[in-house]
């Protein structure tokens, strides 16, 4: 963006100092189609549901309830429980608050709650990684950590619209090349985020803190990292993330809101000192995996043999009668799919939708060559289904009369082919 006009005039009319706010604008605008971290933030109310979601999808805010912590105590035969943000008269008691209280209360103090404090004392030492090993060194890292095998949440980074806008802003980066030896690039639409909680994370005052480090990704399908930080007042802390000259810092000391940050794994990240009170944050390990297309695993998510259509499909692969020197059949997809250029053949089928999956992925469960082929080009918007003949119109789409069978005789071996 380097030139603009005004709604009365020419570009003559765009001051210096103007142009040069458009020129930084265009400039940011260019650095974002790659971003490297994105943030949030989500309220909390005590009846969040989806229940209270309005039915317009355009005008709903995702909410969380009250996030209540429950973890294993260090005598292995009880449990504990904490939610947050913390209630004032439960934290404080009857009566007007002190001045030390009020201060507290304001995130500057070191509320001490008794949950708080169980939490802390059922906590180990945080390490982290350095040469392959675990290490513990209180001058680069200090903060204590509860493993995800002891402890749980009902918070859930999907249920709130954290991981649909981590695919939004961060997965498109993440595409890889379709094979090592190709160029090509998967399509972005086709891989989902895995959330994976990974630890509970308490930074608590004095000098809680975490120097600047990059992860180590844990597995190769690893691009990021989401920190969620939760509401307990608290000051410092702040996280500061940084690649490739930018950076970005985040403060959430001051909030009675669920905060988060996600970013790749390559980039690098601190926590500031904490000066006063705790910074809690669950961590989460962000994974690329298949999201369209899951059916298409193998092994796959969904076994092919549980749909009726496999079983007529079997038995007529097993008659003699059926095809004896191979053929083609071909299926007409009931959904619309883009298919600007050649690489539909690798890409589209991990976009199907609907029962145009479920046969592409029972011919291929069943070890038949199955491949995605365009019929019509430049269909005109007004043609609608009118090339449809009058006998596929309105057919069931999953039985014996499945939509658009065509059955050719082409091709002398002994190999069956399908043509979605």
């Amino acid at each position: 963006m380097s030139e603009s006009t005004s709604d009365n005039g020419s570009e003559s009319d765009v001051s210096p100092a103007q142009y040069n706010y458009l020129r930084q604008i265009g400039l940011a605008a260019c650095r974002s189609q790659a971003p490297f971290c994105c943030a949030g933030h989500v309220p909390i109310t005590p009846d969040s549901s989806f229940e209270t979601i309005k039915d317009d999808v355009t005008d709903r805010q995702l909410t969380s309830p009250p996030v209540a912590i429950r973890w294993d105590r260090k005598d292995g035969k009880t449990i504990s429980k904490l939610t947050l943000p913390v209630a004032r008269e439960k934290e404080y008691g009857e009566g007007p608050l002190s001045k030390k209280q009020k201060a507290d209360s304001d995130g500057v103090g070191t509320q001490d709650h008794a949950a708080i404090q169980d939490l802390l004392n059922d906590c180990a030492p945080a390490s982290f990684g350095k040469d392959g090993k675990d290490v513990l060194d209180d001058s680069y890292r200090k903060a204590v950590k509860l493993d995800r095998d002891q402890f749980s949440t009902n918070f859930n980074p999907y249920d709130v619209g954290i991981i649909g806008a981590i695919a939004q802003t961060l997965l498109p980066g993440t595409a890889k090349p379709i094979t090592a030896k190709s160029k090509e690039r998967t399509f972005a639409e086709c891989l989902g985020v895995v959330a994976e909680l990974y630890k509970l994370n308490v930074y608590s005052a004095p000098s809680g803190k975490f120097k600047p480090h990059v992860d180590t990704p844990r597995g190769v399908a690893q691009f990021g990292t989401l920190v969620v930080c939760l509401p307990y007042r608290h000051r410092g802390g702040q996280l500061r993330v940084a690649h490739s000259g930018e950076e970005m810092t985040y403060d959430w000391g001051n909030q009675d809101d669920i905060q988060w940050a996600a970013f790749y794994s390559d980039c690098e990240h601190e926590v500031y000192e904490v000066t006063a009170g705790h910074r809690i944050t669950l961590t989460y390990n962000l994974y690329a995996h298949e999201q369209l297309g899951g059916v298409f695993r193998s092994p796959g998510t969904i076994d092919v043999a549980s749909f009726t259509l496999y079983r007529d499909v079997k038995d007529a692969l097993a008659s003699p009668d059926f095809f004896p020197k191979g053929g083609t059949l071909g299926f007409f997809c009931v959904h619309a799919y883009a298919h600007a250029n050649d690489r539909v053949v690798q890409t589209l089928p991990y976009a199907l939708k609907g029962v145009d999956a479920v046969v592409f992925s029972i011919f291929q469960g069943l070890n038949l060559s199955v491949s995605m082929r365009a019929v019509m080009e430049d269909l005109d918007d007004g043609y609608e289904d009118d090339w449809r003949s009058d006998d596929m119109k309105g057919a069931e789409l999953v039985s014996t009369g499945l939509h658009g069978i065509q059955i050719t005789d082409e091709g002398d071996d002994e190999e069956t082919r399908v043509v979605e």
